[in-house]
């Protein structure tokens, strides 16, 4: 009975931490079903503070991170300093699961093994969560990718075992949370959380302020002080302030107690996660490093003394539904700040200044001339990744000196001197001509292709052509397919059957189609949304062959060795060719050099080569020559792992890339 009544004076608690618990079981299950992939990490407020430092001190953002999981990191800073660790105490699935398997554990009436606060078992297993900040934090911004999701037991769980763990790190991290907290109360978010790390230190955030303060000031006087050097600073003085004064008195919100009332029964140690000795305060309010204004010491006392307020005997029981509100007013803020505005990715400058080695910096450019012109429409800049590839192609473009990426609205700035070039340029110089086959003719049937130009605005990014393709796919039309040619406007190619008869407008209604309905694998559709212009129609413009069209639209890939090409010379060669239709397929095209390079390491294999046939069928052809053999082919093509080559020193055995059900056939090779 005493149980349900703390769970119902103490709803609000009750009410947050079940009910997130249950919206993420919901949605990471599919109970609801959605058409977007759930993001377990969308209002993580660790992967955005992880974020927030890789920003700080590498003017980029880890991948999949965004402004969203930055301000929900910052609320989280907010109200640790403002008023206490709300986060921990209302949302964390992690406390919450902790929580119901202490109150299963009571319910056998197993006893835990208690760890006195302030003992010396207690100070040394403090210190691991903050080694595990420093080695987290370390690694993500060095990489620029969340490190913590090798280990973080939560996101192990949302994401089924898939997402980017390191499998044995979450085994143990999740076997640490349970059986750890099964022993231990709390054992996670006392000894080993990283967030509870960070949150304790923010407690002590006028000393945490001055050691900023000192990294920057000495910044401004010329010292080069590794970032990592602070972030050390930061871990050792949270763990010493942790264990050394452990009664953090810079919180608005405290627990308040009137010694008046107080019978000295000891229930709300008993029931405070952290077995923090309430019952021995004596000035008013409680401060303790440990302390999440959870409320439930506050519930359990009989006899009304203790409260949460700001004075030192607060009267009113309406302060104790506050830590519940502002929780949910900070996470409504961040979800809402996040909204409004976009860091960039990345943001990056070159060859602007040359520092030599005696530090000596010389100005190569005068930045003052220097202008922005922004690209939209990038969806091929959707990641930490993608935007440094970007990034690397504008390097090679003369009079491009800087950009800024934004893969959450798929666009980048540009800094450039408009004395060497200009935005047409730029858009020209980063521009990937496309194609996309929209279906595939029959030869037999029809043997000409008639081909129609347009002109459109808003498609210069290369998936953006593979849309318009599904686009008109599924308009039933006998259209097989598009290519672009850059121009301004762009140039679009359509194929299509020569009696196909379709005017002006009906490409005006395709080509500006608000969303795509595109069919996902399994059934269902995805709403994507498209925003190209449609600007000119200049009719046909040609006709090509079926044959000649197929071939264009196929990507092959041909490699040959030429010390092997001599070495078969004067022996007869063959191709040992398999088809399968399945072998246009991009996936095929990406592992290529993987099968050859992994058949490269035997004698008589000349080349490799993924092309169509004289039937023009998708192919795999490998041309060889004696010692070679069709069987022994086959049984390399077949092996469960390939020997891979990446350098001299470099050698590796990886699972195949491709598999191989049914055998080829050989015929002669003929130059």
């Amino acid at each position: 009975m005493a149980k349900r009544s703390t769970i119902i004076r103490n709803w609000p608690k009750y009410l947050l931490q079940w009910g997130v618990l249950i919206a993420l079981i919901v949605f990471i299950t599919g109970i609801i079903p959605s058409e977007e992939a759930v993001d377990p990490e969308a209002y993580c407020p660790m992967g955005g503070l992880q974020a927030l430092a890789t920003y700080l001190a590498n003017n980029s953002l880890p991948c999949s991170m965004s402004s969203l999981q930055v301000m929900m990191g910052i609320a989280l800073v907010a109200a640790v300093v403002l008023f206490s660790k709300l986060f921990c105490a209302y949302i964390c699935p992690l406390g919450t699961v902790q929580d119901l398997i202490a109150k299963a554990r009571n319910a056998m009436k197993i006893k835990s093994i208690k760890v006195r606060n302030g003992s010396a078992a207690d100070k040394v297993l403090r210190i691991v969560k903050y080694v595990l900040v420093f080695w987290i934090f370390y690694m993500t911004v060095n990489a620029s990718e969340l490190f913590c999701k090798n280990l973080d037991p939560y996101y192990a769980i949302a994401t089924g075992f898939k997402g980017e763990i390191t499998l044995w790190m979450s085994i143990v991290s999740i076997s640490v949370v349970i059986l750890g907290s099964f022993l231990v109360d709390m054992f996670w978010c006392r000894y080993l959380c990283p967030l509870g790390a960070i949150s304790n230190s923010l407690k002590f955030w006028l000393w945490i302020g001055v050691l900023f303060g000192v990294y920057y000031v000495a910044g401004v006087l010329g010292a080069d002080i590794p970032w990592a050097v602070l972030l050390g600073g930061f871990c050792i003085t949270g763990y010493l302030l942790e264990i050394l004064h452990s009664k953090p008195k810079l919180q608005i919100l405290h627990v308040t107690k009137d010694d008046n009332m107080c019978n000295n029964c000891g229930l709300c140690v008993k029931k405070c996660p952290y077995h923090i000795d309430i019952k021995s305060v004596h000035d008013g309010k409680l401060s303790h490093v440990d302390c999440t204004l959870c409320g439930e010491c506050v519930a359990a006392c009989s006899t009304g003394a203790l409260n949460i307020g700001v004075g030192r005997q607060s009267k009113s029981k309406v302060w104790k539904y506050v830590p519940a509100v502002l929780t949910i007013v900070l996470i409504a803020f961040g979800m809402w700040a996040g909204g409004k505005f976009e860091l960039p990715t990345i943001d990056m400058k070159w060859g602007i200044e040359n520092v030599a080695e005696d530090g000596t910096v010389t100005k190569l450019v005068d930045q003052n001339t220097l202008q922005t012109v922004t690209i939209e429409g990038l969806r091929s800049v959707k990641c930490y990744g993608s935007s440094m590839s970007f990034k690397a192609k504008l390097e090679k473009i003369p009079g491009v000196y800087g950009v800024k990426t934004y893969v959450k609205r798929h666009s980048a700035d540009i800094l450039y001197d408009p004395a060497k070039t200009n935005p047409d340029k730029i858009q020209e110089a980063i521009y990937v001509p496309s194609k996309f086959r929209v279906q595939t003719p029959d030869p037999a049937e029809v043997d000409t292709l008639k081909v129609v130009t347009i002109r459109t605005e808003g498609m210069y990014d290369k998936m953006d052509i593979n849309y318009l393709g599904m686009q008109m796919r599924l308009t039933g039309k006998k259209i097989y397919g598009l290519e672009t040619e850059f121009a301004c406007p762009l140039i679009v190619r359509v194929f299509m059957h020569p009696e196909e008869d379709l005017d002006e407008d009906w490409f005006e209604e395709v080509v500006e189609m608000e969303v795509l309905q595109m069919p996902v694998h399994g059934g269902g559709t995805k709403e994507i949304e498209v925003n190209y212009k449609f600007e000119d129609y200049e009719g046909e413009t040609g006709r090509i062959s079926t044959e000649q069209f197929i071939r264009n639209m196929f990507s092959p890939f041909r490699v040959q060795w030429k010390s092997r090409i001599e070495a078969a010379e004067g022996k007869q060669q063959y191709i040992y060719e398999i088809v399968d239709k399945n072998y246009e397929k991009p996936i095929i095209l990406r592992n290529m050099p993987f099968l050859s390079n992994h058949l490269s390491r035997h004698e008589g294999v000349v080349g490799v080569y993924l092309d169509l046939n004289k039937d023009l069928q998708p192919a795999i052809q490998i041309r060889y020559a004696e010692p070679m053999t069709e069987a022994k082919l086959w049984e390399l093509m077949t092996m469960e792992t390939w020997t891979i080559t990446y350098k001299a020193d470099d050698v590796r055995e990886e699972g195949a890339k491709i598999s191989f059900k049914t055998p080829g056939a050989s015929y002669e090779y003929n130059e």
